[in-house]
């Protein structure tokens, strides 16, 4: 029997992606100690794309033989799946390997969709560009259509927060479908009496005063409007959690987005970021799509991203 901590939607088999960089190290690592706290196992995956990797090397004018780079791929993708396995059998946590075959996006979301995980842990540079992610454009590949939560880990989490501890989540919230789903999942990770809730809400005055100004409407009333709308939203959403017995705190932002939920981060001390994958434009835009890569990519505490329920139904 499982022991861990399991919410309602239980966290029982986590696919973790891993080359042998870094990142991929501390998404690792977070792994073993979500594992150890759900009461799940793992499931370590490495794949392996030998035509795109004989196609970089191939000389178009002499014979190559492929019989090297092969046996190189192969040797690599064994000893990174076996260290992976190993640091979960020293953890006591149940783990199994695969190695996959093709080009990483098409694999690792194959095998996602075949045997049904129920979370996705991923590690990430932090850097801007084709290199943000650990797997390149494979991590961005699987984020965009993972069909369940997706853990994304920068190298630079340490201490409390890769443990998996969860004292302290926030949440990024608006009034859309995929910040519904984000705070469900965050309540599901909360527990009672050992995690503090903060439902967070930014207003962009900026965007307000530009939105204003094209509708000609008085920048102030807007700015009021949205504040008062946007403070019923998370004292609503608040309000959910305590009904569970979870503290919580509802926080009303100001300013970017991105850069107001990673100030709260560092000054609450949150060790979890959860977040809906896309949300709506205009003035209620929040903290999703392209603010929530902008999130990822800067995070120093681990990122849930979270599609909408209705949405992975669909897709189910």
């Amino acid at each position: 029997m499982r022991h861990g901590l399991r919410g309602v939607n239980a966290i029982g088999r986590i696919l973790v992606p891993v080359d042998g960089s870094e990142s991929s190290t501390q998404a690792i690592d977070f792994s073993i100690a979500l594992a150890k706290r759900q009461g799940a196992e793992i499931a370590f995956c490495h794949s392996v794309d030998l035509t795109g990797a004989i196609a970089s090397g191939a000389n178009p004018y002499n014979v190559m033989d492929v019989t090297p780079i092969v046996e190189t791929l192969e040797d690599e993708s064994k000893a990174v799946l076996g260290a992976a396995a190993a640091l979960a059998a020293a953890a006591g946590v149940p783990a199994t390997t695969r190695e996959l075959a093709g080009p990483p996006v098409g694999a690792v979301l194959d095998v996602l969709f075949e045997r049904r995980f129920d979370a996705v842990v991923m590690g990430t540079h932090g850097r801007r560009g084709a290199s943000r992610f650990f797997l390149g454009s494979t991590a961005e590949g699987v984020l965009r259509r993972a069909d369940v939560p997706v853990f994304v880990v920068s190298q630079s989490v340490t201490g409390g927060a890769a443990q998996a501890a969860f004292s302290s989540i926030a949440v990024a919230f608006d009034d859309s479908d995929p910040a519904d789903a984000a705070l469900a999942f965050a309540l599901d990770l909360a527990v009672p009496g050992k995690t503090t809730l903060v439902v967070a809400h930014a207003v962009d005055v900026r965007e307000v005063y530009a939105l204003a100004a094209s509708e000609r409407n008085a920048a102030t009333a807007a700015i009021a409007e949205e504040r008062e709308s946007a403070r019923r939203l998370i004292d609503a959403a608040a309000a959910r959690a305590r009904e569970r017995g979870i503290s919580a705190e509802a926080v009303l932002l100001e300013g970017d987005p991105c850069e107001s939920l990673q100030e709260l981060v560092s000054e609450r001390g949150i060790d979890l970021v959860a977040i809906g994958t896309h949300g709506r434009r205009g003035i209620r835009r929040l903290f999703l799509g392209s603010v929530a890569e902008g999130v990822v990519r800067t995070a120093r505490v681990p990122v849930a991203v979270v599609r909408a329920r209705a949405e992975r139904r669909e897709r189910t």
